[in-house]
């Protein structure tokens, strides 16, 4: 049996949120692959490249992440002007819209002076980005989207811009009124960030981290992509594979991609290392962001979408647990998930999980968990 779940019991505390690569599953694809191992276990592409990297195939590893580029981060790359997304990546966006717009009427509950929520995101895409822009830009939300960063031509971040407010008074500064804040914040690092000196500047129409292929290596990214999403293969074929393709792989593979790659300021799904230490500190800084949050008194951390396979966050969360005044919302997509969270969260009686009777999508999670209309479907 599920906890019980109910906006209207939370919206006046602390609220924080933790969404993963389930919350954009169609704008992207997930890390799941379904190549077999030696025991018949589909990998993710964590296990994958685990198991590649350990076994020193170079080769099949380089040719991973470039897959990975190609699919999980070129998508999210700043481009101006806006090119229309395809329909089923929309659907997406709408759904963040959706859950932006009811995080913007319980804001407005909140009391006077609060009205601030934060959203830790460990996803490369846009959507966040791209749904809040669109809601204020059509006036259709009164609130401040805060990125952490500052400036005018050129946007500098640091974590202490997240405790800055804005306030509205009126012109004769007979009343003022706290604006609603939503305080966005990359723990796994982002894409629009660019080192400058030794700070970082967040730039959302330029991008130094697109990385061409040539022909021969698309077509051997193709290949790839086949072979891992064969669910009647397994890492011996990959393997042989690998032996077949690659007697001029040094031609194809060429001498900057991992250069490229290792520029962009992302934590990988195998290792949290930044290749720069301005993207470390600033990873660590988003972490104490989210410990002291958490440590405050009438806290609510909501998950969506994240599996806590990020050792560090959960260890965060886990310690955090230790304040008797924060609750943990963790939202299962199924049965399956929720055993596995709950031996996570084992002896934690301030954990909650969120199910229901089906797969606990996005759009269910927006109309029947996240709404303050309960019964919708």
């Amino acid at each position: 049996m599920s906890d019980k779940f109910n906006l209207y019991d939370v919206y006046e505390q602390n609220l924080n949120f933790l969404f993963g690569a389930g919350a954009s599953f169609g704008f992207l694809p997930t890390l799941a692959l379904a190549i077999k191992d030696a025991e018949g276990k589909a990998y993710t592409f964590e296990t994958l490249a685990k198991e590649l990297d350990s076994d020193k195939t170079d080769n099949l590893y380089t040719l991973l992440f470039m897959h990975y580029f190609k699919k999980c981060i070129n998508t999210g790359l700043p481009r101006i002007p806006r090119v229309p997304y395809p329909p089923h990546r929309e659907a997406v966006l709408d759904e963040y819209r959706a859950f932006l717009n009811t995080l913007l009427v319980v804001l407005q509950k909140q009391n006077h002076n609060d009205k601030k929520c934060n959203i830790y995101t460990t996803n490369y895409d846009s959507c966040f980005e791209i749904s809040a822009d669109e809601l204020i830009s059509a006036h259709a939300a009164n609130c401040i989207v805060n990125d952490g960063s500052a400036g005018f031509q050129s946007r500098k971040f640091h974590t202490k811009n997240f405790n800055n407010r804005v306030i509205q008074k009126g012109i004769f500064d007979k009343h003022a009124e706290v604006i609603p804040q939503i305080n966005i914040l990359h723990p796994h690092g982002s894409v629009y960030w660019q080192k400058e000196g030794q700070g970082i500047e967040v730039d959302y129409g330029n991008t130094p981290y697109a990385i061409p292929f040539t022909d021969e290596q698309e077509k051997l990214i193709s290949s790839f992509e086949e072979l891992v999403n064969n669910p009647t293969k397994n890492i011996n074929d990959l393997k042989e594979f690998g032996l077949d393709e690659f007697e001029d792989w040094e031609n194809l593979q060429g001498n900057d991609f991992w250069k490229q790659y290792e520029a962009i300021p992302i934590v990988n799904p195998t290792k949290w290392k930044f290749h720069e230490t301005v993207f470390e500190e600033a990873y660590y800084q988003i972490l104490r962001h989210l410990s002291f949050e958490l440590e405050r008194p009438n806290t609510v951390l909501i998950t969506f979408g994240f599996s806590f396979a990020d050792e560090h966050i959960l260890h965060l969360v886990q310690r955090s647990l230790s304040n008797p005044s924060l609750t943990v919302f963790v939202s299962c997509y199924n049965d399956d998930e929720k055993q596995e969270m709950k031996k996570k969260f084992k002896g934690y009686s301030n954990v909650k999980f969120i199910a229901i009777d089906d797969d606990l999508t996005f759009t269910r999670f927006n109309k029947r968990v996240f709404t303050l209309k309960k019964g919708e479907e």
